[in-house]
């Protein structure tokens, strides 16, 4: 998980840093890092504790390393996150349809 690393050394953490935090060797992090190993969920909970960014960010899943929990605290509701993420589930094509069709409601009463 290329990821780890780079947000490790983000952090201006080394591997045995970063192991002394997750209670783990500095040879498991190097494991982690090069794919050899997978951490556990509950390792990548604390790593997305750790590094601030969300667990599908580490796993690569997303390029958005924020954490869910943070756009809740910018004010979004339930409703907008799930707007976004049925968004997210769409091909390009269809979210600019949605977007249309989102402009033209805006512009109705």
């Amino acid at each position: 998980m290329k990821r780890i690393a780079e947000l490790r050394k983000e952090k201006h953490l080394n591997q045995t840093g970063l192991a002394i935090k997750l209670n783990v060797s500095q040879k498991m992090i190097s494991a982690y890092e090069s794919g050899i190993h997978q951490p556990s969920i509950d390792t990548l909970i604390k790593l997305s504790e750790i590094f601030d960014v969300s667990v599908d960010y580490i796993i690569g899943n997303t390029d958005v390393k924020s954490p869910a929990e943070k756009f809740l605290k910018d004010g979004l509701t339930d409703r907008e996150i799930e707007l976004l993420d049925i968004f997210k589930g769409l091909n390009v094509s269809k979210q600019e349809r949605a977007i249309g069709i989102l402009f033209a409601l805006k512009n109705t009463d």
